[in-house]
């Protein structure tokens, strides 16, 4: 159902990504703040500001290359 999580530890964001094979989408959590769990990720939308929305757009595009074998 899920793919092997990957992590980023960068610029003081602790951030761990899956791919949820049932939704077809990235979920994203905050391993700092876990209790607030697991957020489907659109690189569209982005995240709260640059530097977070530039490490989330890398871990997305890292676990759909993963999923897709490459």
């Amino acid at each position: 159902m899920y793919s092997n999580f990957l992590y980023s530890f960068s610029e003081g964001f602790k951030l761990i990504g899956r791919y949820n094979r049932h939704c077809q989408s990235v979920e994203i959590a905050d391993l700092d703040e876990i209790d607030m769990g697991w957020t489907d990720y659109d690189p569209s939308r982005g995240a709260s500001d640059k530097v977070l929305t530039m490490l989330c757009d890398s871990l997305y595009d890292r676990l759909l290359l993963q999923e897709l074998g490459v």
